[in-house]
């Protein structure tokens, strides 16, 4: 027989705090792991780990940091160390964000845009290295994150030509407009279609890696994004950026090296609850894939296609926490051939009744960003994706379907 005491009720040690933070990252879905200094991997220790790796030697190093799934990769003998080091200890604190971002664009530090996928799982982040000699580097620290969408060109206004100078103080590189350079830039515009972006969350972005952003041709684009924020050094916001920004249409303020425009016109919002309901590389879900006309477009978005009398319908079955609306990224690949109507519909599982259905045309070469409000329902919902041509043929291009979600 168990001792009387055994079935005292007993106090449970307090957590401590690093532990605590822990979970609370599981339960938001950010990067998990230690940095309380009690613990075992304070990240004081991770940056003096990484300064110790890199210390005394040349070349590619590959460090592992506190709570990353993936090593990152260093160029020993050069500033990279220090780089990342304030990117992952610092730089997603730093920028102070009010909002949960989903589209994030970050042009020039690969460091913080690796930060950014750890701290927000469900965003997608596009990250440039426009310098040709950081390339290398840039796809070894990004091509293990699936949220991030990597670019290897400067963008700007389409058709600059840039070439790279060194700054012989510090050893840093930018780049700089030279009629005769050999990097060409592309245009923000097509860039932001070839991601599926309408619109887009927060531009993070490095005058020394953009050079474009002195010419105000481009501010019809950065009025696409609802935060942009420009690297300066220091808390002060230069005039020219004041008046490229003007209020009303735009809300100046500042972060630790960074000057902050905010679009007037978003105002302050609540933090998005948005639910993929496609992603091949996540949870499974129970679904009726049509016999042909479909195929997987990435990891979190498909195609359809008609083929015959019947429209082409490929149905999911997910679980609705009450969501608001419901979004997806539409491209109709350019081809001959008509117009298509794309219809979504929500049913209750099981019962079949009819929760809402909304449908769209789209015509071949144009990309869509569709969102539209739904009822709110709790429980299982089946969600039908049907595609018809609108002249009634039965035949028709491939409509893409990225990133449908709920919100």
């Amino acid at each position: 027989m168990p001792a009387p005491d055994d079935f005292r009720s007993h106090t449970s040690a307090p957590l401590p705090a690093g532990t605590r933070r822990d979970i609370a990252r599981r339960l938001a879905g950010g990067p998990t792991g230690p940095d309380d200094p009690a613990s075992g991997s304070p990240a004081g220790d991770a940056a003096a780990s990484v300064r110790a790796a890199v210390a005394g030697r040349i070349g590619l190093v590959c460090v592992a940091w506190p709570g990353f799934a993936h090593p990152l990769w260093l160029r020993a003998g050069s500033g990279d160390a220090e780089a990342a080091i304030t990117a992952l200890r610092d730089g997603v604190a730093g920028l102070d964000l009010p909002f949960l971002p989903h589209r994030i664009m970050v042009i020039g530090d690969g460091y913080l845009a690796v930060a950014l996928a750890a701290a927000f799982p469900a965003a997608a982040v596009a990250s440039i290295e426009p310098v040709p000699g950081r390339a290398r580097l840039h796809a070894l620290n990004t091509l293990p994150w699936r949220r991030i969408s990597a670019i290897h060109n400067p963008v700007g206004i389409a058709g600059a030509r840039l070439a790279v100078m060194t700054d012989p103080a510090t050893g840093a590189e930018r780049l700089v407009p030279d009629p005769r350079g050999g990097i060409v830039t592309l245009g923000f515009e097509p860039v932001l279609r070839h991601l599926g972006w309408g619109e887009a969350d927060l531009l993070i972005v490095d005058p020394a890696a953009c050079p474009d952003l002195a010419n105000p041709a481009i501010d019809g684009v950065l009025a696409a994004f609802r935060r942009v924020m420009i690297h300066t050094g220091g808390t002060t916001i230069p005039s020219d950026l004041i008046a490229r920004f003007p209020p009303p249409a735009w809300r100046a303020g500042t972060v630790p090296s960074h000057a902050v425009f905010d679009r007037a016109a978003f105002g302050p919002q609540p933090a998005s609850r948005r639910q993929p309901v496609f992603d091949i590389a996540g949870d499974p879900l129970a679904c009726t894939l049509p016999g042909r006309g479909w195929r997987p477009v990435g990891e979190t978005g498909f195609c359809l296609a008609p083929a015959g009398e019947a429209p082409v319908r490929l149905t999911l079955r997910c679980f609705a926490a009450g969501p608001a609306a419901f979004e997806a990224q539409l491209r109709l690949l350019p081809a001959p051939g008509p117009a298509l109507r794309l219809a979504i519909g929500f049913a209750a599982a099981g019962s079949g009744r009819e929760i809402h259905r909304a449908a769209h045309e789209i015509r071949p070469g144009e990309t869509r960003h569709w969102r539209f409000d739904l009822p709110v329902y709790f429980g299982e919902v089946d969600i039908s994706f049907e595609v018809a041509a609108r002249d009634g043929t039965g035949e028709g291009g491939w409509l893409e379907i990225r990133d449908p979600a709920f919100l």
